[in-house]
Formats: structure tokens, C-alpha cells, sequence
């Protein structure tokens, strides 16, 4: 998680306005590339989903570790063809997909199911720590070059991808002493229904904070250097904490309470962005924008095991390649909203009113769910 989202999927946004200045790209071309990433994580969701859930599913997370560690060393290289970097960032979205499905699909496998939520928990918080690295070393930009970035973070990840390779050697006797579980699904309530209508929400809604962020904060809001930085940092920081924080709420208040709590304050995080008064805005948006997407992510996986168990792989997939799909269609969207001088202030409307909706049918079903208990499908 730390590798595949983390720092595949944020390194890019990090950097995006230090290596358009270094390699002279233009607006819509970065745009482009955001967009290939996107698409590329849409081929890779798809992938992971039609894969067998056995003993080859670690052998395609080392695929996808080093692929995407080599997509990092590409950007390190100014002057070539713009295919070659939109190949590069294809390729960065499909390990970030495959290991977004496949690793906690290994987990659910192999842990007792008591266990779950602790390993869940863990597992996820990679994400927030992924994107926290990929920021905290964005104050010191100005003291190396764009292609020594790229080439810290290719070094970074190449190490992750090692020590990927070893555990899962480490641990092979106990992935391959568990039985595949069947993919076969008996019944799908409405509740996982609303769980994904509110999640695909979700990664339409965060576009502009995942992409575009950092070119609203330099060349929007013109704001100094420092404060750039410390919105990123504050960005990364709180996704370092939004697994743990979906974690101790859920212990208190159950999955669906929580859930509603942390799409509510979502909508309120994005919204808060077109502030643009005062800088404090914008550090309240970085910093619970950063922290409550790792954590519905986070806390829906863990639901949709605890509610289907054997099925996770199936239906967890199903749920990242629908995240995937609307969050193509949301990178589209913006980039042509932007091509067209939307303005930016615009464009967290129009993604906060989204999540609005996704968030208000989950109430509206939640509540209607209140007096039915929800009943666990297993696959047989």
C-alpha cells in the first residue's frame, strides 16, 4: 500500500510543478499524464480482478512493485518523447492497481478472522505513510534537482520492492498452506450497493486534491514556497494518521456510524478549499483531505470483508475498479474543465457536491437499514 498508492500516485503530484518547470512541459500535457495514470490504474484494478485468487497472486505483487519502481526512474530523464512518459505513468497506474487489490486480498486470506481489522488497519496505513515520504523532502526541492527527486524516490521504492520480495519469501510456507477461497458470490445486499456508490464518489470527488492540488496552491493562490510545503506536508501527514483514525473510531462506534462521520467531514475538507482568504484554509483542507481518504478506503475494504468474507477478492475488486473508472472519468473531467478556464474555485465545488450526494444516499439507506440487521454473505 505504501508503495502502490503511496508513493506511485503521489510522488507525481508532489513534483508535478518543480519537473513541468524542469522539462518545460505545459498544462495540458501534465494533464495528460494525470489521466494515464488514472487509466493505467483502471487496467490494473480490472487485472487484479480477473486473476485467480492462489499462489501466483504474490508473484504478480512483485511484478507490480518493481514495474512501478521503474515507472519513478523514468521521470528522472528530461528530453524525451512524451510517449515515453505517458508509457511510464500507464505502467505506475497498473502496479498501483494490482497491489491495491492483490495485497489485502493476500491478508484476508491468510489471517484468523479476529485479526482482520488490526491487519487491515496496518496494511492501509501504508498509504498514508507512502504519501507522507513523498512529501517530506518537498522543503528541500530547491536544493536538488528535479531529476535527484526522481531518483530518491526510485531508490526509495526499489528498497520497498526488496523488502517486499523477501517477506513474501519469508512467508510462502503460510501463503501457500491456505486454501483459495472461492470467488463465487451467493447474494449482494443493498448495502454493498450503497458502500460503492458512496466510495466511487469519493474518488471522483478527490481528483483535485490527489492531482492538481499543489498547481492550485502555486499557481492559483500564489502562495510563498513555505506555505506550499507546509500544505503538502500537513496533506501527508494527516494520511499518515487516517488509517488509525478510522481504526479507534470504528472500535467505538461500529463501521457504518464511522463511515458516515468520516463522508461528512470529506465533503466539508474539499469544500473548504475555495477559502481562499487566509492560508488556514487551505492547511485545514490539506490536512483532513490527506487523512479521511486513506481512511474511507481503509475502514470500506475492512467492511466489505467483514460482510462477505471468502468473496472480499471479488467484491473488493469490483469496488477499487469501480473507484478506479470513476476516478478516470473525474481526471477527464477536470483536465477539460481546466482546458476550458474553470476555474479551480469551481471545480471543489463540483467535487465536494458530488460527495454530497454519494454521501447523502448512504444516510438515506443507512438509516432505512436501521431497524434490519445486515446479514454476512459467504461464498460457498
Amino acid at each position: 500500500m505504501c508503495l502502490g498508492i503511496g508513493i506511485l500516485r503521489f510522488s507525481y503530484t508532489a513534483l508535478l510543478p518543480s519537473t513541468r518547470l524542469a522539462y518545460h512541459w505545459d498544462m495540458n500535457f501534465a494533464s495528460i499524464l494525470s489521466s494515464a495514470n488514472l487509466l493505467g490504474y483502471l487496467i490494473g484494478a480490472f487485472w487484479a480482478m480477473k486473476l485467480p485468487q492462489n499462489s501466483t497472486m504474490p508473484r504478480y505483487i512483485l511484478l507490480a512493485a518493481f514495474s512501478g519502481s521503474i515507472s519513478l526512474l523514468s521521470c528522472a530523464f528530461s528530453g524525451l518523447s512524451e510517449i515515453w512518459y505517458i508509457f511510464w505513468r500507464v505502467i505506475s497506474g497498473i502496479s498501483g492497481g494490482l497491489l491495491m487489490i492483490l495485497a489485502p486480498s493476500i491478508v484476508a486470506q491468510c489471517c484468523k478472522p479476529e485479526q482482520r481489522l488490526t491487519i487491515n488497519f496496518i496494511g492501509f496505513s501504508g498509504i498514508g505513510i507512502g504519501v507522507l515520504v513523498a512529501t517530506l523532502f518537498l522543503p528541500y526541492l530547491d536544493r536538488i534537482s528535479t531529476q535527484s527527486a526522481w531518483l530518491i524516490l526510485f531508490a526509495f521504492a526499489t528498497v520497498i520492492s526488496m523488502i517486499i520480495g523477501i517477506l513474501l519469501h519469508i512467508f510462502k510456507s503460510q501463503l501457500t498452506a491456505h486454501a483459495p477461497q472461492s470467488d463465487k458470490i451467493t447474494a449482494i445486499n443493498g448495502v454493498y450497493f450503497s458502500l460503492l456508490i458512496v466510495y466511487a464518489c469519493s474518488a471522483f470527488s478527490y481528483v483535485p486534491h490527489s492531482l492538481f492540488w499543489i498547481d492550485y496552491l502555486k499557481n492559483t493562490l500564489h502562495l510563498s514556497l513555505y506555505d506550499i510545503n507546509l500544505n503538502w506536508i500537513l496533506y501527508g501527514s494527516g494520511s499518515a494518521l487516517g488509517a488509525i483514525t478510522a481504526y479507534l473510531l470504528a472500535r467505538k462506534f461500529g463501521n457504518f456510524t464511522t463511515l458516515k462521520i468520516l463522508y461528512a467531514f470529506y465533503v466539508i475538507a474539499i469544500l473548504i478549499a475555495i477559502f481562499a482568504s487566509h492560508p488556514i484554509f487551505t492547511f485545514i483542507s490539506s490536512f483532513f483531505t490527506g487523512l479521511l481518504n486513506p481512511a474511507v478506503v481503509f475502514l470500506t475494504s475492512y467492511t466489505i470483508l467483514s460482510l462477505y468474507g471468502a468473496a472480499y477478492k471479488k467484491l473488493w475488486s469490483m469496488a477499487t475498479l469501480s473507484f478506479a473508472i470513476t476516478q478516470l472519468i473525474g481526471g477527464l473531467c477536470f483536465s477539460a474543465l481546466q482546458h476550458f478556464g474553470i476555474s479551480y474555485h469551481h471545480q471543489f465545488m463540483l467535487a465536494s457536491t458530488v460527495l454530497c450526494l454519494g454521501t447523502i444516499q448512504f444516510f438515506i439507506y443507512s438509516y432505512a437499514q436501521q431497524k434490519r440487521p445486515i446479514q454476512k454473505h459467504h461464498s460457498q
